[in-house]
């Protein structure tokens, strides 16, 4: 099971949702262009004043930065429109899903690893289990989380609640409830 429906629902669930922008730069002496937008999802196009035809351009989502290997003049104008996640970086949402692996260990809901060679999590998840594992890695990323909102329920957590706990009644309630997660956590 790859890990990027998860991410997905867990964007959805914190409303990181993509988002499109455009970064503008008078070329001087370096090629090398650094984007305003750390987590981009892709360059969509890039203008040398205005124009896409001759453009060479390479993304290093590493540095986040675009580098033009056409040729440039000085005082050209490079505009570079792309899309982003505004708050998390896949690789964020990854160790975040893992430390969620732990905690089903933690509160016996079973042995989940995560294999990077496929990015899959092993044994394969159920879609309700996909679910589950959206929602505890919300919790743990929103940790003064009162309400967590999905689809077709509310779950709302008394505010003294620690993170482990909410976890914990989260987990329990999913486990008692085979039809998907319980209706309120707590009152």
């Amino acid at each position: 099971m790859s890990v990027t429906t998860i991410k997905t629902r867990i964007r959805q669930m914190l409303g990181d949702f993509s988002s499109s922008t455009s970064d503008i730069f008078t070329y001087g002496s370096s090629s090398v262009f650094t984007l305003s937008e750390s987590n981009v999802i892709s360059i969509t196009t890039v203008y040398n004043n205005d124009s896409t035809i001759g453009v060479v351009y390479s993304y290093s989502s590493t540095t986040n930065k675009v580098t033009i290997t056409s040729s440039l003049t000085s005082g050209d104008i490079i505009q570079v429109d792309y899309t982003y996640y505004p708050n998390y970086s896949d690789s964020e949402l990854l160790q975040y899903i893992q430390s969620t692996l732990i905690y089903l260990t933690i509160n016996n809901y079973g042995e989940f690893e995560y294999d990077s060679a496929d990015d899959a999590i092993y044994p394969d998840l159920e879609d309700r289990e996909e679910n589950l594992v959206a929602a505890v890695t919300a919790v743990l990323i929103e940790k003064p989380m009162d309400t967590l909102r999905l689809p077709d329920i509310t779950i709302n957590f008394p505010k003294n609640d620690p993170v482990d706990i909410k976890i914990k009644k989260l987990i329990s309630s999913f486990k008692v409830d085979n039809r998907g997660l319980g209706e309120v956590i707590g009152e």
